[in-house]
């Protein structure tokens, strides 16, 4: 996903078509860029990751670049830090892909 709100490319699992993930995405990028607007005036550094807790499930958030950040909306908690692994082993290889 870019930081412009236009998905690049996005996968919906079995069971998951009936969410609208293009307006998820499109509100993370918004809610991203202030963060890392608020974390830059603050002088707290580059924020590299987001997570969100929610009823329906677990936003984990990657930045990759300036222009780019992957996400994933997990349903069980459980595989929270398989979760965060998984974007953070798979970056390298986005990064590359871009």
């Amino acid at each position: 996903m870019g930081f412009d709100g236009i998905a690049v490319m996005q996968y919906v699992a079995d069971g998951r078509e009936e969410q609208d993930l293009e307006s998820v995405a499109m509100e993370m990028s918004f809610r991203f860029m202030e963060l890392r607007n608020a974390a830059k005036a603050l002088d707290m550094g580059k924020v590299s990751d987001i997570t969100i807790k929610m009823d329906g499930g677990t936003i984990l958030c990657r930045v990759l670049s300036d222009e780019y950040f992957v996400c994933t909306l997990m349903d069980d908690p459980g595989h929270f830090g398989k979760g965060r692994w998984a974007l953070r082993s798979a970056s390298a290889q986005l990064i590359e892909d871009l």
